[in-house]
Order: structure tokens, then sequence, then C-alpha cells
């Protein structure tokens, strides 16, 4: 996979093992030269979806803004990943890899669903069930759990909202944008 050079950029810290490292042609060819847009504008930038060549289907989103040249955007962007790459569970969405160079991505798992605010809130979608609505409810719990009590340092994610709340196929509850978090990569950056 040739985590080095993330390992080495990231100093005494641990190299990224899952975390797969893809050219800039191949994001470029798994999205169809970045065609097929899931969400346009906001904080978090454009995302698009991805086939990659291996049949990974995926969301890739353009990380960090401004110039990966400019003054601590580097480091912001591996501390992101380092951040990333280390969570781990069933209702937090999925650091699948990333790209480097001028244009930085980070390819997440695709969420076939989309955002709890979509599944809620589009006139065109079957109402979530009563049932449904519940167990997304513990799903962002457990979500939470994980990131406060077994992360470590914890992750302290308080923007938990509808749209950062994502849906798979079966509907289990995702939480994502959590790299967002300037005040975690601080603390990150500490160690």
């Amino acid at each position: 996979m040739g985590m080095g050079c993330l390992h080495q950029r990231l100093g005494r810290t641990r190299a990224l093992p899952f975390v797969r490292r893809f050219k800039p042609s191949e994001i470029e060819a798994a999205t169809s030269g970045f065609s097929t847009a899931l969400e346009t504008g906001g904080p978090r930038g454009t995302a698009y979806r991805a086939r990659f060549a291996d049949g990974l289907v995926a969301t890739v989103r353009r990380a960090g803004g401004g110039d990966p040249e400019q003054e601590g955007q580097e480091g912001a962007f591996y501390r992101e990943l380092q951040l990333l790459g280390r969570l781990n569970h069933r209702h937090v969405v999925r650091l699948r890899g990333f790209s480097e160079g001028h244009n930085r991505f980070l390819v997440f798992d695709q969420m076939e669903n989309r955002s709890l605010k979509e599944c809620l809130h589009d006139p065109l979608r079957t109402p979530l069930n009563w049932r449904t609505r519940l167990q997304v409810a513990i799903d962002v719990a457990a979500a939470l759990e994980y990131l406060y009590y077994f992360c470590d340092p914890p992750v302290f994610h308080v923007t938990v909202n509808s749209s950062n709340v994502m849906m798979d196929a079966d509907f289990v509850a995702k939480v994502s944008h959590i790299g967002t978090l300037q005040t975690m990569l601080s603390v990150l950056a500490r160690q």
C-alpha cells in the first residue's frame, strides 16, 4: 500500500494500514472526471460518487481548503488523515483512502441512502418508520460513545445534526464529517 510517506510526514505516529493511497489519475477516472456530484457547496466542499477499477464504490471529497502549499495546510491534511484513519466503528463513516499532490482528496465509504436529513425531508422518499428512527438514534448514540470513551484522545463531535448522519443501504446510521474538528486536530498534533 505504500504508507511510508504518510508515516514519515506524521512523525512518530502510527501508519494507517487500512487506508489506501490513490493516484490522482485513479480518483479522476473513478469519478468520470468529477461528473457525478452528490453534494455541492457548503463548508465541506463538493462530494463526488466514484467507482474504482477494483469495484469499490465510494464518495470522494476534496480535502481541506486553500492552497496545499500554503503554510500549515500540509500538516493539517496529514493530521486529518491520521485522525480519520484511526476511527473504526460500525456507526462512523470509514475513510477508505486518500490522494496526495496539488489536489488532495479523501475517499469514504459510499452511503447509498445519503443523509438522514434527506431521508426525513425529501418528499419523493418513503418516510422512515418509527422503528427505523429509533434505531438511528441508538446508532448515533453508539457512535458518540465510541468517539468519546474509546478513542485516545477522545473525539468531541459537537456538530451532530441530520446532515452529518449518513444512512447506508440498510438504513444503518453512521456519523460523518469528523475530520472537520480543528480542535481535535490540534490536540492530535501535540502528541
